[in-house]
């Protein structure tokens, strides 16, 4: 791909197609949880083996991990801001007995966080994309990367905003809008190449980390594993996701090496 506009409409296509695979396939509750699980281990992986390793890679400053922080808490207050507003709250509480919120749809801030995160995320790796595509030595490995980990990404994504209860048309559109986060990105890096600094990039990973671990940690783990049905199972399909992140990300390239 010697163009990168091919690159990016290549991307945006595979996002999509791995993305409407679980709205096709209509899972039920159960299985829902088993692909969620798998998108857990996903999530865990690429934080811990990913994106904090670029955090650290990118400056040893106490405001980049301050950055993580904020991506954490930032998700953490915004989920506390709609379950106080959530005038059903009390009554799942009761009815329920204090089971996890995101399972009766309490808070869909979980998906947005999602959203949000890998955004974010995908976005500073299509704008480096961008700023090295003249150099296919960088180029190649980059495009390769992106191409390899974005179909989990999507397929992870959609089955959890399906999980957090959204209607199937805010999930399209919000699928819609990932998949164009990379043309946008790589057409940014192209028009800015000349003057865009690696330190531009560098808080917006640190608070998409830091998203990534409270939504993983603090959000599908315990959906997940709010019950004793096919627990077992569930931790392989956690352990396959995580050796899945740490498959696609082990030969991860630093744009500006």
């Amino acid at each position: 791909m010697n163009s990168p506009w091919t690159v990016g409409l290549a991307i945006s296509a595979l996002v999509v197609g791995a993305g409407v695979l679980p709205l096709v396939l209509r899972p039920n509750e159960r299985v829902l949880h088993a692909i969620v699980a798998l998108a857990s281990g996903f999530f865990l992986g690429v934080t811990f083996l990913h994106l904090l390793p670029e955090v650290a890679h990118q400056s040893d400053s106490i405001a980049m991990w301050a950055c993580v922080l904020c991506g954490f808490l930032a998700v953490f207050f915004a989920e506390l801001l709609l379950r106080q507003g959530d005038p059903n709250q009390h009554q799942h509480e009761h009815d329920h007995g204090h089971e996890h919120p995101a399972h009766h749809g309490g808070h869909r801030v979980v998906g947005i966080a999602t959203f949000v995160g890998l955004s974010v995320h995908t976005l500073g790796g299509a704008i480096g994309i961008g700023i090295a595509f003249d150099d296919p030595a960088m180029r190649e490995p980059l495009v390769t990367a992106t191409l390899a980990h974005k179909a989990p990404e999507a397929f992870s994504l959609v089955s959890v905003l399906l999980l957090s209860q959204m209607t199937r048309r805010s999930v399209l559109l919000l699928l819609g809008a990932y998949a164009l986060v990379s043309p946008v990105g790589i057409t940014i890096g192209r028009l800015f190449a000349s003057w865009m600094p690696d330190e531009m990039l560098a808080p917006a990973e640190g608070l998409a980390a830091g998203t990534f671990l409270y939504v993983a940690v603090g959000e599908l783990l315990p959906e997940v594993f709010h019950g004793r049905k096919d627990r077992g199972a569930k931790v392989a399909l956690l352990m396959v996701g995580i050796a899945a992140a740490a498959f696609l990300f082990h030969e991860h390239v630093h744009p500006h090496e």
